[in-house]
Formats: C-alpha cells, sequence, structure tokens
C-alpha cells in the first residue's frame, strides 16, 4: 500500500512540475516572440524606428512666454554622444524550468542636428518600442523650450548602439533624462563629462520621473567606470537581503530578511560611484556639463 501511495505522489509531482515548465515556456515564447515584432517593426522603417513632429512645451522654468531664437552655426552638422543605461532579459535554464532575470548594460546615444523640417527620427540596428520614441519627442520638445532655440527648421536623429550583442531590443522611458542632457548640451556646445551616467525618464514639464530595474543599472555604471549616476528622486536605495541559519537536532532552519539600505554605499564600497538623486533636467546638467566628480 504504502508503495502505491508513493507512485501516486511521485506521478503528482511530474504533473505539477510538467505544468510549471509548460507556464515558462509559454512565457519564453511571448518574450521571444516581442523581440521578433520589435525587430521586423525595425526592418519594415529601415532601421528608423518612428518619425515625430516636436511640439514647444511650456518652459520648465514655469516662464509665461519663450523667446525662440535660431540655432548657431545653422549649416553645421552636429554630433555629440552619451551613455544610458538599461536593463536586458537573460534566460536561464536548469534543464527542466527556465526562469527570467534581468541585468544592466550600457548604451551608446548619439545625436545629429541637420537642416530640415522639424522631424524627430530614432535610428537604431537595436529595435526601440513606442516608450523610446515618446522620450525622443520629449526631449527635443525640452531641450527647444529650455536653450530658446528654433528646431521647427532642424531635423534631430538620436542614433543608439551596444556592444552588447545580446541585446535585441530596448524600451522603456528611462533613457529619456540622458537624450534630453544630450541634446541640450549639444545645442549649448558644452562637453558631457563622461564619468557621469543618469537613469529616469523626461517629463513635459522637464521633471525626472522614476525608472525601474535602478540597482541593475547601478551596477552597469559602475562596472563602465562612472563616478557618479544620476537617479529620480526617492529611489537610491535597494533592497538587501539577509539570512541566518541555525540547527536544532536532524533539522537546519533558515530565516531571511530585507532591509532598504542606501544605494550609494554599495556603488561606493564596490566600484567607487556615488548614486545621487535629481528632480529635473536642470540638476542633471549641473552634474553633466561640469568635469567635477
Amino acid at each position: 500500500m504504502s508503495n502505491r501511495y508513493l507512485i501516486f505522489l511521485l506521478v503528482g509531482i511530474i504533473l505539477v512540475s510538467i505544468a510549471f515548465n509548460f507556464i515558462q515556456y509559454e512565457k519564453t515564447q511571448d518574450l521571444q516572440q516581442s523581440i521578433a515584432e520589435y525587430k521586423k517593426q525595425s526592418i519594415n522603417n529601415e532601421n528608423i524606428s518612428k518619425t515625430i513632429q516636436p511640439t514647444p512645451v511650456s518652459n520648465p522654468g514655469n516662464q509665461s512666454s519663450v523667446k525662440i531664437t535660431p540655432l548657431p552655426n545653422a549649416n553645421d552638422t552636429n554630433f555629440l554622444s552619451i551613455s544610458a543605461v538599461a536593463v536586458r532579459p537573460i534566460l536561464q535554464s536548469d534543464g527542466f524550468f527556465e526562469t527570467t532575470s534581468y541585468v544592466g548594460t550600457v548604451l551608446k546615444i548619439t545625436v545629429e542636428i541637420r537642416d530640415g523640417t522639424g522631424l524627430v527620427l530614432v535610428n537604431t540596428a537595436t529595435p526601440t518600442g513606442v516608450d523610446f520614441q515618446t522620450s525622443a519627442r520629449t526631449a527635443v520638445m525640452i531641450a527647444q523650450n529650455y536653450t530658446h532655440v528654433d528646431l521647427t527648421k532642424k531635423d534631430v536623429i538620436f542614433s543608439i548602439s551596444s556592444q552588447n550583442q545580446e541585446l535585441q531590443a530596448v524600451d522603456g522611458g528611462s533613457a529619456g533624462g540622458a537624450m534630453t542632457v544630450l541634446l541640450i548640451s549639444d545645442i549649448s556646445g558644452k562637453p558631457i563629462n563622461s564619468k557621469v551616467l543618469m537613469t529616469g525618464t523626461i517629463q513635459d514639464d522637464g521633471s525626472i520621473g522614476e525608472i525601474g530595474g535602478v540597482s541593475e543599472k547601478a551596477d552597469a555604471a559602475g562596472k563602465y567606470g562612472a563616478k557618479i549616476f544620476l537617479v529620480p528622486a526617492g529611489q537610491a536605495v535597494t533592497q538587501v537581503q539577509s539570512c541566518s541559519e541555525r540547527t536544532e537536532g536532524a533539522f537546519t532552519y533558515r530565516s531571511c530578511t530585507s532591509q532598504e539600505v542606501s544605494l550609494s554605499e554599495l556603488t561606493e564600497k564596490q566600484y567607487g560611484m556615488k548614486v545621487i538623486e535629481i528632480n529635473n533636467i536642470k540638476d542633471a546638467l549641473s552634474y553633466f556639463n561640469s568635469n567635477s566628480t
């Protein structure tokens, strides 16, 4: 009788394992399908993800009016680049189950301003999603308003590249702040401090919005060699898990708790990199346009 119960138990475990693995397989297929759709979209548009007309927005400084002036050296082609951080998925398999985790990766974003009709373009070999394209539009709107420079007769082209060959697609608005810093610095003719990296969305009022994966992005920035990593207000923290074990007779009990700690404390010890919270694009520029780290 006991052997019969054991057989039923093993069959039950196998069925549960098959069901769980099937769910993981479906998730993997959905992820691969999304990546394939991004690639198809990129090819059909000849690597130009989307074309958007820039629209002026209210001045981040809350001025009642904005004085627009022509872009200096209007016939010159301008190039400047900035490094940004993103996260990429990693599929892990133990031979039976598959799980997805995320790690940070560094992107290079270059901007070109040339004579045109006011188009905003995203050019990349890595497919991008709608959020990334929206960030490009907002970056142009904020930059035009912040610098008081007229871009209506210019085309602004953001180009995204990555040395990580495993990065198959990128989306989300977390590079919006960096794109805005890049464009404003280019228009203003100011260099960008390569030892400073940031993450955060760009909002219509010039504020920096929250994002996900801060710890993974901070780790990527530290490995890249950054000395300052800028994050949205309230996000310079991370959860650290600590575990303890005790043995009672033949049994060992393991107990784990999570505690919120300063992200900067961890990155300063490991990489010598400070994590600093910022509120708006003006705060970000004060770090990127300075040689001090």
